[in-house]
């Protein structure tokens, strides 16, 4: 069996070794792999940088060879330094001239490095960071290495994708439940309930909010970051948050979202979102809604199907924070309902036959069928659930909450 080939067979078993004596990572299994690149490179250190949520910078993941510890490691902009090159330019480099010209580790230097041969490290299209490994003599790299540290590369690639796509979603998914709760408070006069489904493998940014505010104020919001997966429920958690506050110093709801704009637009610059945010006080039969590019609320009456509130959207948030907005008042009757809902619940894929358009409106009214059937909140949104998207799988985040005002 070549080098290569029996590289690329014990880089996947390796992961779960332990890790070797003189190593030290922050991605537990990495430094096991590196060993076995260090070795069949016949080189003194190997090390895999990682590239950082800012896509900007590379951060040391894991090192053999090198001091037992990460922290004197720099972290790496793109284009600087031996490890910015290789990202920058997708390709492999060798370096036989190591010193503070050429490298920004002071690690490297300490170490007496003389030689370097780093690759990319890339899944797909997709570059996740760089994997180098350096000699304590001089070492012109040869082609045969050049492509032995390719492949190991690739493997690299997948292992740390697979990582990444984890690590992301169990975070996204912590974050969603501790900002999502599972039982909706509700004072007395009113009932309410929600659901979130995240879409089929991902976690995305929907969310739904009930609370308390002053003078006997119930507040709700429905809201949609564009996007999935952690950057999208981060950006959400931090609008829920600043609604909430937002809200406690204002008693009109576009206001609240003129600021929430405002904040998106400083502070989350590439971010997007819809909300609808509503107010009401006991008996809860008259709201103040206003809408950043949301549809707009059904309400409903039992036995009859719900229709759309007649609250005009404004501009969604992230796009011009000095746009107008504006609050509409809605009735509810006394015994009556209120959905509010993101656009995974009716937007679907067309199919053959139909346009979005078409499927939208079509899975509005099946909404609005299964409101008017009554019952509690929790089964409300259940049956809107089970009628509306059925067996079919979630293409998108759906979030939907449903308030059955008490009769008179």
């Amino acid at each position: 069996m070549s080098s290569e080939a029996a590289l690329r067979a014990t880089s996947l078993t390796a992961i779960s070794a332990p890790a070797p004596e003189d190593s030290a990572e922050t991605y537990p299994g990495l430094s096991a792999m590196l060993d076995e690149v260090r070795s069949s490179m016949r080189a003194d250190t190997a090390t895999v940088l990682v590239l950082d949520s800012t896509r900007t910078l590379l951060e040391p993941a894991a090192t053999v060879g090198l001091d037992r510890t990460l922290r004197r490691a720099r972290r790496v902009p793109l284009g600087e330094g031996f490890a910015g090159r290789v990202a920058q330019t997708r390709q492999p480099v060798s370096l036989t001239q190591v010193d503070s010209s050429t490298v920004v580790n002071p690690v490297l230097l300490d170490h007496g490095v003389q030689s370097l041969i780093g690759v990319p490290i890339i899944d797909g299209s997709e570059l996740l960071g760089v994997l180098h490994v350096g000699f304590l003599r001089r070492h012109p790299a040869t082609d045969t290495e050049t492509r032995l540290m390719t492949t190991f590369a690739g493997e690299l690639g997948a292992v740390l994708h697979d990582r990444f796509v984890d690590a992301e979603h169990t975070a996204a998914l912590a974050l969603q439940r501790s900002l999502l709760p599972t039982a909706v408070p509700a004072p007395a006069g009113i009932s309410i309930a929600a659901r979130y489904v995240p879409a089929d493998g991902d976690l995305g940014g929907d969310w739904y909010d009930v609370f308390d505010l002053p003078g006997g104020r119930l507040g709700v919001v429905m809201g949609d970051v564009v996007g999935h997966g952690l950057e999208a429920a981060i950006v959400m958690g931090r609008l829920r948050s600043a609604l909430r506050a937002y809200a406690l110093e204002h008693d009109d709801p576009a206001e609240v979202l003129t600021r929430l704009d405002r904040k998106i637009c400083h502070f989350e610059a590439d971010a997007l979102a819809t909300v609808i945010f509503g107010v009401s006080t006991a008996p809860f039969t008259e709201w103040r809604f206003s809408s950043a590019g949301h549809y707009p609320p059904l309400v409903g009456e039992v036995g009859r199907p719900a229709v759309a509130a007649d609250v005009e959207p404004d501009r969604l948030l992230g796009v011009s924070p000095d746009a107008p907005r504006h609050s509409t008042r809605l009735v509810v009757p006394p015994g009556g309902s209120l959905c509010l809902y993101t656009d995974g619940l009716v937007e679907r894929r067309p199919g053959s036959t139909g346009t979005s358009t078409d499927l939208v409106a079509e899975n509005t009214a099946r909404l609005a069928d299964a409101l008017a059937q009554g019952g509690d909140p929790e089964m409300a949104c259940i049956r809107a659930l089970g009628e509306v998207v059925g067996d079919h799988v979630a293409e998108d985040d759906i979030a939907i909450l449903v308030a059955n005002v008490d009769p008179a």
